[in-house]
């Protein structure tokens, strides 16, 4: 638990102790705020928080789940938040949940699993001019900082989708469908983690109070927006590279044919000859003549090497 009470925008360390909660909020002066920073709380530790807060039952139970869809909640006197964290590794995303209250002196942030808000929390710390205007400014640290690791996972996934395309044209025979399956699949997880919260805040920044910070929420939308073409884009070129590369499968086996036709063409004309003087007739041409063998093998040979040069030439060997 990572619990700081915030007096003109700069830090003061306090209590970490949920059970001192009530007395901290109670000495808060006009414009000071409460942020409270949990991991994977118990069912007592946030039911406590939830009352010494007075954050409605429901936000408590949602805040709870791990499994919440991304959304946007509004109650009488605070608003709730849930999202995803991203993160992109070895052709894998990892979704972890992060829940947000916000009141009117408080900012609640409970994190199941995933990577740490600290650095969020230490950059908005560093403006303090920003974070006189309240809990939101510190709201907008934290939905800043998981919307922008968006983009960079967005980013990495582009790469990866260069990385399939490349080897779909390649002259090499390679096995790029389970891949293409693999991202995506990781791709529709990105977007589950991306798209329910576009709506919620576009909305969220045009009713965002201080005014002043409502440019601030409408930069995240923009993020959000930007996020969502990039995952749509992705998607497109992951559908295209898994039809070209079944375009390529086709083209090869089709190729493959064509050399097994040419070869089975190659062995048939010298085992027709071979076939027919393979009979046992007694009365048969040049069967005693001395250059019969040789120039019954040189006429094969010439007829294959023929019938050769012309599916070298027509590409089917």
């Amino acid at each position: 638990m990572d619990c700081a009470l915030y007096v003109g925008g700069v830090r003061e360390e306090t209590d970490n102790d949920p059970h001192t909660l009530d007395d901290t909020l109670a000495r808060l002066g006009q414009g000071d705020f409460l942020w409270v920073g949990v991991v994977d709380p118990t069912h007592e530790e946030m039911e406590r928080l939830g009352d010494a807060l007075g954050m409605h039952p429901l936000a408590v139970e949602d805040t709870l789940g791990a499994h919440q869809r991304p959304k946007v909640e509004r109650y009488s006197d605070h608003v709730f938040i849930s999202m995803r964290s991203v993160s992109y590794s070895d052709d894998d995303i990892t979704t972890n949940e992060v829940n947000l209250c916000l009141g009117a002196n408080y900012l609640l942030t409970v994190r199941h699993g995933g990577p740490s808000l600290g650095e969020a929390r230490h950059r908005a710390e560093e403006a303090t001019e920003r974070l006189e205007r309240g809990p939101i400014a510190a709201l907008h640290a934290v939905v800043d900082a998981i919307v922008d690791h968006y983009e960079d996972v967005a980013a990495e996934l582009v790469t990866d989708v260069e990385e399939v395309e490349n080897s779909v044209f390649s002259p090499d025979r390679t096995e790029d469908s389970r891949r293409i399956y693999r991202l995506k699949r990781e791709t529709l997880e990105f977007r589950h983690a991306v798209a329910p919260l576009r709506d919620p805040i576009s909305r969220f920044a045009v009713v965002a109070e201080p005014e002043e910070l409502r440019p601030y929420f409408r930069d995240i939308a923009d993020h959000l927006h930007r996020a969502l073409d990039a995952i749509d884009s992705i998607d497109s070129l992951l559908g295209n590279a898994l039809n070209a590369h079944l375009a390529q499968l086709s083209v090869q086996q089709n190729e493959d044919m064509r050399k097994l036709t040419a070869g089975a063409t190659l062995f048939a004309i010298p085992t027709a000859v071979a076939g027919v003087y393979g009979m046992n007739f007694e009365h048969m041409p040049e069967l005693s003549w001395t250059y019969g063998y040789p120039a019954c093998v040189a006429a094969m040979g010439a007829v294959c090497f023929a019938v050769y040069r012309r599916f070298k030439r027509s590409g089917w060997l």
